[in-house]
């Protein structure tokens, strides 16, 4: 069962590879995938895999976390804009 789980969760783009789309209409990349752009509120379900390269916007250091998290303290996690434009969380390791 947990397997098939573990599949499920690598078999997202969005999740593993960075895949978002491309707006046909107004050219906008859109992170995580929706079916409307944001932008132009048109159909955007054209497949775009971002590069990853981007700029640190911000970060904070984690400290005192949840219970479920407080075992990885202290670890940093950003606000990361993407070349491409989308802004995305993550976390910030060496």
């Amino acid at each position: 069962m947990s397997a098939k789980i573990a599949l499920n969760w690598r078999l997202k783009g969005e999740r593993y590879r960075l895949e978002g789309e491309e707006c046909p209409h107004c050219g906008v990349k859109i992170f995580p995938p929706r079916d409307i752009c944001p932008e132009c509120k048109q159909p955007a379900k054209e497949p775009y895999r971002l590069s990853g390269a981007g700029e640190v916007y911000t970060f904070t250091t984690v400290k005192s976390a949840p219970t479920e998290f407080a075992r990885y303290t202290p670890y940093t996690v950003a606000l990361v804009k993407l070349a491409e434009g989308p802004m995305i969380t993550a976390q910030l390791t060496d």
